[in-house]
């Protein structure tokens, strides 16, 4: 019997695996990529909603709102401004707060030391220009 008579199957060898185990892969596969793009999407879409806020936060109340006194004194850094604002309820991330902090002109002046009165009506914007000493109420 010559060669060509025993070798009937011409084409990539199936390595043992039968019809089940290619289908099994291929819904692995498939349910794979669905759950990759899902994540993709859902982290795409969280970073949009941050970076609107991070360049339009709302203020945490409408008009009049509500005037609070803060105290910033001498030694106080940029992350205990951010939980001191946060506690008396003026901003709502002391995260998103830091980064508005470092991509404003007040990362190198810094805030001067003083009593404010701030507003549940103002942006963390217009803290920041009032703690600053570029205008506003300061007591």
């Amino acid at each position: 019997m010559s060669d060509r008579k025993r070798r009937k199957h011409v084409g990539p060898p199936d390595s043992g695996r039968g019809f089940a185990g290619r289908a099994v892969s291929t819904i692995f596969n498939a349910v794979f990529f669905v759950v990759a793009a899902m994540l993709i999407y859902r982290g795409s879409v969280l970073a949009y909603q941050y970076g609107i806020r991070l360049f339009g936060e709302p203020p945490m109340s409408e008009a009049p709102g509500q005037e609070i006194v803060v105290m910033v004194t001498d030694g106080k850094d940029f992350d205990g401004i951010a939980e001191i604002l946060k506690q008396n309820g003026l901003i709502r991330d002391t995260t998103l707060f830091r980064i508005q902090e470092l991509l404003s002109n007040y990362a190198e002046d810094g805030f001067q030391e003083g009593t404010y009165k701030l507003s549940t009506a103002m942006t963390p914007d217009e803290m920041m220009d009032i703690m600053a000493g570029n205008g506003g109420e300061e007591q």
